[in-house]
């Protein structure tokens, strides 16, 4: 079978699923195996990004 797609439709339509079909069951073992993950694990990147006075102290 053969797919004649675009970069953006590969990336969109193939590769971003084949990503997260992935990623999922990844989480779910980590978790299983009491890795401590949370929403700062995916976002770590934007760290950069934040106004200084805009974090919680604590």
């Amino acid at each position: 079978m053969i797919l004649d797609l675009t970069a953006e439709q590969y990336a969109r339509d193939w590769a971003l699923a084949q990503f997260y079909f992935h990623l999922m069951p990844a989480y779910s073992i980590l978790r299983r195996e009491k890795v401590e993950l949370g929403k700062a694990d995916y976002v770590a990147h934007m760290l950069p990004y934040i106004r200084p006075e805009t974090i919680p102290k604590g």
